[in-house]
């Protein structure tokens, strides 16, 4: 669901000219027009630039889903610096890497109130921490928007940095900026044809944003109203009652989730009996998506679902229009223009049409390494190009994609991306620990839930409050393990490798999917 879009020229004084005093932003801080959208822009890069902001610079936003984000987002690109944002959920620890990792020249954030958090903050010197929240003392908002200069033009939109949690238990930096280039076939066709219901979007049109701005589907969805002049209305936590509102006061005509978000808005509304307001189109993915709430969306909004498949890695890989949701039910749709997908054996051959495999990508989007990182090695992107998914599926006589299963251990909880060498490497330094392995199993609501197996080192079960105490100490509350279970001993192979398949695999075999 992480779609790179093109820009109106000029963005956004091209829209403050044309629809002027038009909501560009609603959010709960505030509403503002496209005039007062771009004159905030154009003050925070004038005041940022007096902080030594420049061109190429990467500043981090530790902020939840407001118009601030929205105004800043802008004013970078109006720098032409880099955006990284960051989950507001991680902790210090967390963050502390990332903006080291990264190299981030500044930290903005948002917390309420910022001191404790700013004092665990060590990456970054004090002043080059600004606190923007919107109540309290120290904030620093009021100085961002003060007039400053000249007003600046805008090329394009801001290149944003995501982190993804990493394999090796450290999270590794994407940069994701893709444009048309002249030439460049393949890439153009890319771009036309994966924008989806993005490219739907028209001035006359209202996108309700409820995912979060860090992860890539939120901005990506920012960029396409900023593009084409939309309304934004921005949901700063996802409630289904709340979602209804939105759209029916707002007149709500697009709009994306994750699969957890959709079940919430299926069981209020049935709940409820509340009519479902007309949305032209509406987005998902990020995880697999149930039979059930396809059929719910089809028989309460139309034919308007998009379905998307890709990573942070790869970009978008394929597509599934709201007519082939039932002709070719579990698939995630056909490949986009300029993507190649193969299905392999173990031994990297090509798997047969029908033939599930490990599925590999060639998209234009592909990484060639992850942030400050070297490039990737052949086990990953080999050299034809193609980038190693860990996901399992195949490919039917008509080429449409099915993800059966996943070759790597990654937990996909509401939509986020979790993995587990990060949680696990947070609890060994317990002394009492042997051994643990941690797993996704199957939730209701989450689609998977984070469980610790582990073995201790007397044979005897550890406390669960200092596991807890330990979760809560270094990793984010939706990393954090539900359960904690105590065995003798974990399953291993031959050569001592733990076996996760096996602790999952009695929780998933009566599944809709088994993953």
């Amino acid at each position: 669901m992480d779609t790179p879009m093109t820009t109106a020229p000029n963005l956004p004084e091209h829209w403050a000219q044309v629809q002027p005093d038009r909501p560009a932003v609603v959010a709960a801080d505030q509403t503002l027009s496209w005039r007062e959208l771009n004159t905030l822009a154009d003050n925070i890069a004038n005041q940022l630039a007096r902080r030594g902001i420049s061109a190429g610079d990467i500043v981090a936003l530790r902020m939840q889903t407001t118009s601030q984000w929205v105004t800043l987002m802008l004013a970078l690109s109006k720098l032409k610096a880099r955006l990284l944002g960051i989950n507001w959920r991680l902790v210090a620890d967390e963050v502390n890497y990332v903006l080291e990792n990264a190299g981030a020249r500044m930290l903005i954030l948002d917390d309420e109130p910022p001191q404790a958090f700013m004092d665990k903050i060590s990456a970054l010197p004090r002043d080059a921490i600004i606190p923007v929240n919107r109540t309290g003392a120290g904030s620093q908002w009021n100085a961002l928007i003060r007039p400053a200069g000249a007003p600046l033009a805008m090329d394009e939109l801001c290149e944003q940095i995501i982190y993804t949690s990493g394999t090796t238990g450290r999270p590794k930096g994407v940069e994701r900026h893709l444009r048309p280039e002249p030439g460049n076939e393949r890439l153009n066709r890319y771009l036309e044809a994966q924008g989806g219901a993005y490219k739907r979007y028209q001035a006359c049109d209202v996108v309700l944003v409820s995912m979060p701005l860090h992860h890539g589907s939120g901005p990506s969805q920012v960029r396409a109203a900023m593009a084409s002049g939309s309304m934004l209305v921005l949901q700063n936590r996802f409630d289904a009652a709340h979602w209804f509102d939105l759209a029916e006061q707002h007149g709500v005509t697009h709009w994306t989730g994750v699969p957890t978000m959709y079940k919430r808005l299926k069981s209020y509304q049935e709940a409820s009996g509340r009519q479902v307001p007309r949305l032209k189109s509406m987005g998902i993915g990020a995880a697999p998506v149930p039979m059930a709430i396809k059929r719910w969306v089809h028989e309460q909004f139309g034919p308007v679902l998009h379905e998307g498949y890709g990573s942070t890695e790869t970009g978008m890989v394929a597509g599934m229009k709201p007519d082939d949701h039932f002709r070719k039910p579990g698939s995630s749709g056909l490949p986009y223009d300029g993507v190649e997908v193969e299905i392999r054996d173990e031994d990297g051959k090509p798997c047969p049409c029908g033939t599930v495999g490990e599925i590999w990508v060639d998209t234009p989007a592909v990484i060639k390494s992850y942030l400050n990182a070297p490039p990737l090695d052949e086990d990953t992107l080999d050299a034809r190009g193609f980038f190693r998914t860990g996901d399992m599926g195949h490919l039917d006589a008509d080429g449409y994609l099915y993800i059966t299963d996943r070759a790597k251990d990654m937990i996909i909880s509401g939509g986020v991306n979790i993995y587990p060498a990060e949680i696990e490497a947070a609890f060994y330094q317990h002394p009492g620990l042997l051994d643990i392995a941690v797993v996704g199993l199957p939730d209701e609501e989450f689609g998977e839930k984070v469980v610790a197996y582990y073995e201790s080192r007397d044979g005897q079960p550890i406390a669960g409050d200092e596991l807890a105490a330990l979760g809560q100490a270094h990793l984010a509350s939706y990393k954090r393990p539900r359960d904690f279970v105590h065995v003798a001993e974990l399953p291993r192979n031959a050569v001592g490798k733990i076996l996760k398949r096996e602790l999952r695999q009695p929780h998933w075999k009566t599944q809709e999917r088994n993953v």
